[in-house]
């Protein structure tokens, strides 16, 4: 027996506890035409029948004038209910259903990949991300700061989305793609929250951008009407659901429950491509042919797509760690040993012994992160620099700078080779670094050239020195850097558990974001190893639930070129953060992690998280010259359009296209980091 039920009551049907009589919303129907800023006056579809038989419930609504009829057929589940929205009738038209939810002050809005809470991240004054703000009316002058935000469903990695409550969760969601009677795509489908006035969750058949087409391309932000109507007149529209309501008292076990509820409702494989070594080789190769400059002793940020012009007209800035210097260079270090090439272990070696000897800035005591070849010089001023509020070092890429060359050093000494330099240099900038290191635990979102003091301390970028000063405690067994990652475990473990993960990389304007928790995720990884404490474990775990937040679950309907004639997966590939709605391989990086803590819990779920990971990872590269229509083989590109934002690639035809034609050395990194990882059974 059911223990919901459901009611006619004024223009919708209430959904109650049928032991308690508790309410948990109302459910309501609107119809939406094409017309001058029609969907700020949706039409209400009137309940006309609801019809029950055991577990089945059928829901109908109808508008005579605007001859539409949509109906919901509900089956109980253990999770609330599925569904299947049906809508016949003719003409152009959106139809969306939309569930009102119970009054609660304490809503976390939640669409995975898309909307944290209220998307506020870090405050930046110059974020212009998509932000839940209720002010009364539409802003024109802040459009991305609204009460309600509809959008595509395939800007959720689950297709979902909710409202997590003290008491109960409750989410919707379904498939991006919504179909005629004979299989054909109708439309996209749309996803909806809100906060303005009542809080609300919402799914469509057809979507819409309100109150705007996010992107970070100009002339893409602009108030619109609706434009993804289904065609009525070309037969009726279906797609499956699921309403998902269920009781609560802990808020990251409720998230964590929903993201695996949906992951396996929504769960499509990912077809690979090739081996893990046949990737290695061709990845590992391309950036020695193509990505390196002897002058720079350093990997080039980006390679252009022409094959005359591959080696030439490169930028003359080369960055530290992130995106280029350490962050490629370990894991080419490592594919060298791995798969025995001496080229490779060379060209690795030589960007590894520059910033150790060279990028250490005197003055303040911690790593340059920019080298302009053309000046012969170190400075902090990366492209990212003038996005920063209080421009400085960034803690994120002098942790990593750490924390790389710490592993590099580990990983030389144990087949027998001592590069002391490697070590000391980043045991030189750590000891700053906790010297600095706040009294909460916090370390550094930037620090001051001068004296190397903390100048911004809000973000999560300092979460890098952790995974560092726990390897260093591995490698040398002093418990003073044991404690240093011990403290600030205990203050980044907030923003983790309140999925609240902000002020990673500089170039988001402190949105929520999935690069930073990659830092957390080492850590967690390496304390565990080296203490066998339990709470590490739990860190690991709960860490990759936030990471898997932005991890796709299914595979998009790819509308472009050449993600479209590829029949690319979305499956297992993580999305940057809320600021850039682009899927990138940063996500590969931590395979180890996820492996490591697969097998240490034998989580089921953990394992097919894995297999997503893997298999999308072997999709990521070129696998001969001109694959996905650009570049050399084993190139990689940091970004891959799964919706419609950031469609800015162009063929010379003019036609978008849905990948960028270049390519990155730190994707590169990130991809060979983790698969090195899976040859060698992720030992760090």
């Amino acid at each position: 027996m059911s223990m919901l039920g459901l009611r006619k009551t004024g223009c919708g049907i209430e959904v109650y506890s049928c032991d308690t009589q508790k309410t948990h919303g109302t459910l309501r129907m609107s119809a939406t035409r094409p017309g001058n800023d029609s969907f700020y006056s949706p039409v209400t579809l009137e309940p006309s029948c609801m019809l029950q038989e055991e577990s089945d419930t059928k829901l109908t609504w109808v508008n005579d004038r605007l001859h539409v009829c949509a109906s919901l057929n509900l089956k109980d589940s253990c999770y609330g209910y599925s569904a299947r929205l049906h809508v016949q009738g003719s003409g152009c038209t959106i139809i969306r259903l939309i569930w009102e939810l119970p009054d609660d002050n304490t809503y976390f809005p939640f669409v995975p990949a898309f909307m944290y809470g209220d998307n506020k991240g870090g405050a930046s004054p110059w974020s212009t991300y998509p932000q839940l703000e209720f002010s009364g009316d539409r802003s024109y002058h802040k459009p991305w700061a609204a009460g309600e935000w509809l959008v595509r469903t395939d800007r959720s990695s689950h297709g979902f989305t909710s409202m997590i409550g003290s008491s109960y969760a409750y989410a919707m969601g379904g498939r991006d793609i919504c179909l005629y009677a004979d299989g054909s795509t109708a439309q996209k489908t749309g996803i909806g929250v809100s906060t303005s006035q009542l809080h609300r969750i919402s799914f469509s058949l057809g979507y819409c951008n309100v109150p705007y087409t996010y992107s970070t391309v100009s002339g893409r932000n602009y108030f619109c009407r609706p434009d993804g109507y289904v065609n009525l007149d070309k037969g009726d529209v279906t797609a499956d659901i699921h309403l998902y309501i269920k009781s609560n008292t802990d808020f990251f076990s409720s998230i964590s429950e929903l993201l695996r509820k949906y992951y396996w409702l929504s769960h499509d494989a990912v077809i690979g491509e090739g081996t893990v070594k046949e990737a290695v080789d061709a990845i590992a190769q391309a950036l020695v042919d193509y990505g390196y400059c002897k002058e720079a002793k350093n990997y080039h940020i980006t390679l252009s797509d022409r094959a005359e012009s591959i080696n030439q007209d490169k930028e003359y800035s080369f960055n530290s760690a992130w995106a280029g210097g350490l962050r490629t260079a370990y894991p080419l270090l490592a594919a060298g040993y791995a798969l025995s090439n001496p080229l490779w272990v060379e060209c690795a070696r030589a960007v590894l012994d520059n910033i150790a000897k060279n990028a250490v800035s005197a003055e303040s005591g911690l790593f340059f992160e920019n080298y302009e070849l053309g000046k012969n010089q170190w400075n902090t001023q990366g492209w990212w620099y003038r996005m920063l509020e209080n421009p400085g070092h960034s803690g994120y890429i002098n942790g990593q700078v750490c924390f790389y060359l710490i592993l590099a050093w580990k990983y030389e000494k144990k087949l027998g080779s001592e590069q002391e330099l490697w070590l000391s240099s980043a045991i030189k900038v750590l000891n700053k670094i906790m010297a600095e290191q706040g009294d909460d635990g916090r370390f550094g979102y930037t620090y001051n050239e001068k004296d190397g003091t903390i100048l911004d301390g809000d973000g999560f970028s300092g979460c890098w020195f952790i995974p560092a000063l726990a390897l260093l405690y591995q490698v040398t067994g002093e418990k003073v850097y044991l404690k240093a990652a011990q403290r600030a475990m205990d203050f980044y473990r907030t923003f983790v558990k309140s999925f609240n993960v902000y002020g990673g990389p500089h170039d988001i304007f402190k949105s929520p974001d999935e690069e930073g928790i990659l830092g957390w995720i080492r850590a967690a990884h390496i304390l565990h190893a080296a203490t066998g404490e339990q709470q590490y474990m739990e860190d690991l775990t709960a860490g990759l639930e936030y990471e898997f937040s932005w991890k796709f679950s299914y595979n998009v309907a790819n509308e472009i070129d050449p993600l479209k004639w590829k029949k690319w997966c979305s499956t297992g590939g993580s999305v940057t953060s809320v600021n850039n709605s682009h899927i990138h391989p940063m996500g590969s990086s931590v395979l180890g992690s996820i492996a490591y803590a697969a097998e240490k819990t034998g989580d089921r779920y953990l394992m097919s998280r894995l297999q997503d990971t893997i298999q999308w990872t072997l999709t990521t590269y070129l696998h001969y010259d001109g694959d996905y229509d650009w570049g050399k083989k084993g190139m990689i590109n940091e970004r891959f359009c799964y919706t419609d934002s950031l469609i800015n690639e162009r063929y010379p035809d003019g036609s978008p296209a849905s990948t960028w034609f270049c390519a990155h050395s730190w994707a590169s990194g990130a991809v060979l980091e983790g698969l090195v990882e899976m040859l060698e059974g992720q030992s760090l």
